[in-house]
């Protein structure tokens, strides 16, 4: 039987990434399955990610950079139209794809036509590509956990290049991006997930209090308006008023000096059952020695 190999567009948005994009190229360039465009929009970047981009010489990279900073939605939407493969692949200029990234999910798709998008597990690092966690993927099924819950870790997704033209992002919505995008989408839709990691997700130790607190504005700006909550008060203010207590207690945590409490809770309590396969895997990726 003749497997399928139809064309994959991998979106990249970059900003100020100079310290992680050449490992986070080099794990999409070195993939088992090649059979992709590789779309990089620079989103005004002050670093050298520009430069070190232009020092990969591979024909299937595509540079768009114009110098301004458009936001990540903005520039999202950019590669979509841009895309001219059967499917879309997220992915962030600091995380690394696992080698098979590609080949597992293209060829998962490609099984189940019946498919929009399908994510996977990850493997949590810090800034210095130390393996903190496992984060295992769940697929949801009740709409409204949505509305609390991440349907998939964004940069994990490949879905067909169409629904992303179907439900683009919002830019109004940036740092919720994502949410909305599902909550849209949900239920006209069908997803997956793959349960084993096929990416290394950043993750740095350093609590940044400001973009904590813009995403939870900006979750309840989307809940605010959402149409299903729309005759379910007591839904929706309850979780506003969930994600004002977030505020308030990171506030509190952040002026206590306690902000390394806010990121280790995220990672506690999680089991790496494949800890030296992805270690090896990690310094095939980085060229880091045992």
């Amino acid at each position: 039987m003749e497997v399928s190999t139809p064309l994959v567009s991998i979106g990249i948005p970059v900003y100020n990434a100079g310290r992680f994009i050449a490992d986070t190229l080099k794990s999409v360039l070195d993939q088992t399955y090649t059979n992709f465009e590789l779309i990089i929009t620079d989103d005004g970047s002050t670093d050298d990610s520009v430069a070190i981009v232009k020092t990969f010489d591979d024909q299937r990279i595509q540079l768009i950079s114009d110098g301004l900073n458009k936001g990540i939605s903005f520039r999202l939407n950019q590669q979509v139209a841009q895309a001219k493969g059967k499917y879309f692949v997220r992915m962030d200029a600091d995380d690394l794809m696992f080698p098979y990234r590609l080949e597992r999910q293209v060829s998962f798709l490609e099984q189940h036509p019946e498919l929009d998008a399908v994510g996977s597990s990850v493997v949590v690092l810090d800034d210095d590509n130390h393996i903190l966690a496992f984060r295992k993927a769940k697929l949801l099924s009740n709409y409204r956990e949505l509305f609390s819950t991440i349907l998939f870790n964004h940069p994990t997704v490949t879905g067909k290049t169409e629904f992303f033209k179907k439900y683009p992002y919002s830019e109004h919505l940036t740092g919720v991006e994502d949410a909305d995008v599902w909550l849209r989408s949900f239920p006209q839709s069908r997803f997956s997930v793959i349960s084993e990691p096929l990416l290394f997700y950043r993750d740095p130790l350093a609590f940044k209090l400001s973009t904590y607190r813009f995403r939870l504005l900006q979750k309840n700006r989307l809940l605010r308006h959402h149409p299903y909550l729309k005759s379910r008060f007591l839904l929706k203010t309850k979780l506003m008023t969930e994600n004002f207590l977030k505020i308030a207690v990171a506030t509190f945590t952040h002026l206590s000096g306690n902000d390394r409490w806010m990121i280790s809770r995220r990672n506690q309590n999680s089991e790496l059952p494949q800890l030296e396969e992805w270690r090896n895997v990690l310094k095939k990726i980085t060229n880091e020695q045992s």
